[in-house]
């Protein structure tokens, strides 16, 4: 079995730290519900879009254990190393 995903997972206060090293500030991250996730993003993405992309949020934090391990991690189990954070913010030009 190989898990899909990244190990160590991507976490909300890393992503603030990561942008804000790149864009020269403190970026502070604030955690929100699914359901303010769904009405936040319901104007951008459409209504049914933000239901079924909240839906999985729900779903995945009632999920014990749903972290990836390090021993079925893709990174070991095939070899690959995922970009950071930051490699991936200059990938798009930040």
């Amino acid at each position: 079995m190989v898990s899909v995903g990244q190990y160590p997972a991507i976490t909300g206060p890393g992503l603030a730290k990561a942008f804000g090293a790149r864009l020269g500030r403190d970026v502070v991250f604030d955690q929100i519900t699914p359901e303010e996730f769904r009405t936040s993003m319901a104007p951008l993405i459409g209504e049914s879009a933000a239901a079924d992309i909240a839906g999985a949020y729900q779903a995945m934090s009632a999920m014990p254990g749903r972290s990836i391990a390090p021993e079925t991690s893709a990174q070991k189990l095939l070899g690959v190393t995922p970009r950071t954070t930051s490699q991936r913010l200059t990938d798009i030009g930040l």
